[in-house]
């Protein structure tokens, strides 16, 4: 493969394409009070995951930039009462996003058809197979996000009351690949009001849907042994508003 498929859903195996026909239901769970939170495992075959990281490594990791959010000293200097900690959202990666028409990564993503899949219906079909209500399909963000050893993202929650489109709530789909160096990573996130439920997205290839807003955040990712230059963990981003947003925050 030397570019990717100009859908999506050309990358699925038969489990995949079978899972995304009848996936959970985000407003299900919710209405369990569950996380709504939809992780599908084994939905690429090995060798397609393969060529994806390989396209990925030679022609987008050289366009990332680093966004590295340290904590802040005076989240503790600054502290004159005990037990009042708060922690910003502190993280480590290489991303990009490639919104903008004049930037260098949408050119390189255009250029291996990675552009067009991520915009693709299939892509959109996708974010819109788990939940009931519309989703806007134009003006949705993409990002792409490159972990290493030693990158995370700290806690956070995604909530946007400040967006009239999203403060209700919005989709994230996330789709992942990690190379054979890297050993483990792992999601946290919240159930039933506690940071106790946890998901390894290290395997090969999967895919992650969210409704967002929650609390969660992703754990150091560990290479294995003499790898800690090579392991890479990429991640491949949709957002999606509801149209028309949504009326009430379910949370």
């Amino acid at each position: 493969m030397d570019r990717f498929p100009s859908e999506f859903d050309e990358l699925l195996n038969a489990r995949g394409r079978r899972l995304l026909a009848d996936p959970p239901q985000l407003e299900a769970l919710l209405a369990k009070k569950k996380t709504p939170i939809v992780v599908l495992e084994n939905v690429i075959d090995d060798g397609v995951a393969h060529d994806c990281i390989r396209l990925l490594d030679s022609a987008i990791y050289p366009q990332l930039k680093r966004m590295h959010t340290p904590i802040p000293r005076e989240a503790l200097t600054g502290m004159r009462r005990n037990y009042s900690e708060k922690l910003p959202k502190t993280v480590r990666v290489k991303t990009a996003t490639f919104n903008s028409r004049r930037s260098r990564m949408l050119d390189v993503a255009t250029e291996i058809g990675l552009a067009a899949m991520l915009h693709s219906p299939s892509f959109v079909r996708v974010a819109q197979s788990v939940t009931t209500p519309a989703l806007r399909a134009e003006k949705s963000g993409r990002q792409v996000i490159c972990y290493e050893a030693g990158d995370y993202s700290g806690p956070h929650n995604d909530h946007h009351p400040q967006r009239a489109e999203a403060r209700n709530g919005f989709i994230d789909l996330h789709i992942m690949f990690s190379n054979d160096d890297v050993a483990s990573q792992w999601l946290v996130y919240e159930d039933r009001g506690f940071l106790s439920a946890a998901h390894d997205v290290s395997s090969r290839a999967a895919i992650a849907i969210y409704r967002l807003p929650f609390w969660h955040y992703t754990t150091p990712l560990v290479p294995r042994p003499k790898r800690e230059s090579t392991a890479r963990r990429w991640l491949l981003l949709g957002s999606f508003d509801y149209d028309p947003p949504l009326k009430k925050l379910l949370y």
